[in-house]
């Protein structure tokens, strides 16, 4: 799960870098503010409501640069993420 939120965190960093996104609805700091929060959070409780908003900018983000290389990675990234986040929850309810 760390490595996922990870790679968003430096697929961020080459946005910021790069300078070419389209970030008119999106705050890329509290993106990347909210990535690195929920890498605190890992083994400790989850903060859902924060997941969702956190989806919710990525799935924008990649809409407003139309699929980039880039923003399709972020999102197929916080996707396996979520993924993997789901599993574990399920395991504990068994």
């Amino acid at each position: 799960m760390l490595e996922h939120l990870e790679n968003i965190i430096n697929d961020i960093n080459l946005i910021k870098k790069e300078n070419k996104y389209n970030l008119e609805n999106i705050d890329i700091n509290f993106l990347e503010n909210g990535i690195n929060e929920l890498k605190r959070q890992i083994g400790k409780k989850m903060d859902f409501e924060k997941i969702k908003i956190i989806s919710n900018m990525i799935y924008q983000l990649n809409i407003d640069n139309t699929f980039s290389k880039l923003t399709d990675h972020i999102s197929n990234e916080f996707y396996a993420f979520e993924f993997i986040l789901e599993q574990k929850i399920k395991e504990e309810k068994v």
